[in-house]
C-alpha cells in the first residue's frame, strides 16, 4: 500500500492536492534527447529497462511531483500483436493497417514475455523512488488501439475505423474483446511489478459514434477493471476518455473506475455537478497555457480549478500531454501555486 498525498487522496484521508504531468517524462526536458538517442527507434527505447528508468525518473529531477508515470507507449500492445508498428519522424505511427474482416489473433500471443522489459522497468522504478512518489502504470483503450491498428497510423477522423465499425460491427467486436484481453495483461504486468495506480488512455474515445460509445468504450474499460480485481489487483484506475463530452457522466459511473482524468474543454463547475461524486477527478489545465512566457493567464487559471474543485478529490494534472514547446518554468510555477494554495 502506497503511502503518500495520492494514495491519502483515494483512501478519502485529508492531503494537499497532489499533482503530475501528462508526457511529464518528454520532449519539453533537454536531458530526453540524451537518454532517447541511445537507441535507434522508438520501440526500442521502449524496451531498454535503463533508459525507460532513467526517462521515467527524468522529471523528478526538475519537478516536486507525487507520481512518476513509466515511460512506455500504448502501441507496445499492436507491437506485441505483430502489427509492425514503427514510429517516423515528423509523422508519427505507422502500423501495417488491420483489414476488416481479416482473423483476428485471440489471446495467444505471451504479452508477458513480449513486455517482460517493461516489467522489470517497473520493478527497478518502484524499487528505486522514494516511497512519497507514486509509480503510475498505463495502457490503451481498446477503442484508441483498434484506430490506430486499422487506420494504420493517426487520423484526423479515422473515418476507416468509423466504416469498419458501421460495416463489420461482429468483428470489430470481436477486436475489441480482444484488445480488452490484452491491455488488461499489460496492466496487469505492471501492477504486480509494483506500480501504485493504472491509467487507461482512450485518446480517440471522441471519435465513437454516440450509438456505440457503450459497447466501444464504456463496456470494455468495465471489463478490464473487472478482469484485474478478479485477480486481486486493487490499486486505483484512472480513465481518461478524451473529450468525450457528456459521455463522461455515464462513462464515470460505469467503467468502475477510481478516477476519471478531464480534458481541457470540460467545464468543471458542469464536471462536479454532474459526475460520479464517489470517484476522483484528475485534470484540467490546458497545456498550451504552459507555453507562453510571463503569461498574466496561468495563476489565475490554476486558482480557478482549484477553487472550483476545493470540496472534491483533485489530483492536478494538465487536461492532455505536455507539449515540447512548454517551458520548464512555467510547470515549476504551475506546481509552486499548487503546493501553495489554501483554499
Amino acid at each position: 500500500m502506497i503511502t503518500n498525498s495520492i494514495s491519502d487522496l483515494f483512501n478519502k484521508v485529508n492531503s494537499r492536492t497532489p499533482i503530475w504531468f501528462l508526457r511529464q517524462a518528454g520532449r519539453h526536458i533537454p536531458e530526453y534527447f540524451e537518454i532517447r538517442n541511445k537507441e535507434k527507434d522508438f520501440i526500442s527505447f521502449c524496451l531498454n529497462e535503463e533508459l525507460v528508468v532513467q526517462s521515467t525518473k527524468l522529471p523528478l529531477k526538475y519537478y516536486d511531483l507525487d507520481a512518476a508515470i513509466v515511460f512506455s507507449d500504448i502501441l507496445m500492445v499492436p507491437w506485441a500483436m505483430d502489427r509492425n508498428v514503427r514510429f517516423c519522424k515528423n509523422f508519427g505511427p505507422l502500423l501495417d493497417p488491420m483489414i476488416p474482416g481479416e482473423t483476428i489473433i485471440k489471446k495467444n500471443i505471451s504479452i508477458q514475455q513480449k513486455l517482460e522489459p517493461l516489467k522489470k522497468s517497473v520493478l527497478r522504478l518502484r524499487n528505486d523512488l522514494p516511497i512519497s512518489k507514486s509509480l503510475i502504470g498505463f495502457a490503451g483503450a481498446p477503442w484508441t488501439l483498434a484506430c490506430y491498428m486499422i487506420e494504420g497510423k493517426g487520423s484526423k477522423d479515422f473515418v476507416n475505423t468509423r466504416k469498419a465499425l458501421w460495416s463489420f460491427s461482429n468483428w470489430f467486436m470481436e477486436l475489441i474483446e480482444t484488445l480488452s484481453f490484452y491491455v488488461a495483461e499489460k496492466l496487469e504486468i505492471q501492477a504486480k511489478a509494483g506500480a501504485d495506480l493504472l491509467m487507461i488512455f482512450d485518446t480517440w474515445s471522441h471519435m465513437i459514434p454516440n450509438s456505440f460509445f457503450e459497447e466501444c468504450a464504456i463496456s470494455p474499460i468495465a471489463n478490464i477493471v473487472q478482469t484485474l480485481r478478479s485477480k486481486n489487483i486493487n490499486v486505483p484506475i484512472i480513465g481518461f476518455p478524451f473529450k468525450a463530452g457528456s459521455s463522461i457522466i455515464k462513462y464515470s459511473y460505469e467503467t468502475n473506475i477510481d478516477c476519471i482524468a478531464l480534458d481541457w474543454t470540460v467545464d468543471l463547475n458542469w464536471a462536479n455537478t454532474y459526475i460520479n461524486k464517489k470517484i476522483v477527478i484528475q485534470g484540467n489545465l490546458d497545456p498550451a497555457s504552459l507555453i507562453p512566457k510571463n503569461s498574466i493567464y496561468l495563476k489565475k487559471n490554476v486558482l480557478s480549478i482549484l477553487e472550483i474543485m476545493k470540496d472534491r478529490r483533485l489530483i492536478f494534472n494538465v487536461g492532455h500531454g505536455l507539449t515540447p514547446d512548454c517551458k520548464i518554468d512555467n510547470v515549476k510555477s504551475v506546481i509552486d501555486i499548487v503546493r501553495d494554495y489554501k483554499g
